[in-house]
């Protein structure tokens, strides 16, 4: 008896564990730089190919610090920061990028038009909601919750960003 609670201890503590390390896919990074961007990414375009072969449609950038990383990061993985729905464009305006010794090691593409991001790295809360159609189809309610849409507005205005932000009016705000 001891040893099949032993075991289920065990088996807890090490499920929780795994399940902590995989709700913030960020922490395990080994970065030595946090760098934000405002760009015109129509068409679909996210950031690492923006910064590889279209760097002209970046028109600003700032160096993030530790705690505005977390505040993102914090705002990104949350499962309350998600189920809403998704337009179908995708034509992000604002993103992060991870940096190790100025090499690329993760990005996130954020369009608060379409109400969701593109991610190098899986994010788990975007996948905690569905949206069911039927008894046999649904599928993942990815796009920011009203509460997110607001944060991230604030958080890419408090960087001074604004020249593609626009005033949360939309279906999605209401």
């Amino acid at each position: 008896m001891n040893s099949l609670r032993l075991f289920i201890v065990f088996s807890i503590i090490l499920f929780s564990g795994k399940l902590h390390s995989q709700f913030n896919p960020f922490k395990d990074l080994k970065y030595d730089k946090v760098v934000a961007f405002e760009y015109q990414g129509e068409g679909g375009l996210q950031i690492q190919k923006a910064l590889k072969k279209e760097s002209s449609k970046i028109t600003k950038r700032a160096m993030l610090s530790k705690e505005q990383t977390k505040a993102l990061e914090n705002i990104i993985i949350s499962p309350k920061s998600y189920g809403n729905t998704t337009a179908s464009c995708f034509d992000p305006h604002f993103a992060i990028v991870y940096y190790k010794n100025d090499k690329v090691l993760a990005s996130v593409s954020i369009c608060l038009d379409c109400n969701y991001l593109i991610s190098s790295v899986e994010i788990p809360a975007t996948k905690h909601k569905m949206i069911k159609v039927s008894d046999d189809y649904s599928y993942p309610a990815k796009g920011f919750s009203k509460e997110a849409r607001k944060q991230l507005h604030s958080y890419i205005k408090a960087l001074g960003f604004t020249k593609f932000l626009k005033p949360l009016n939309t279906i999605m705000d209401k």
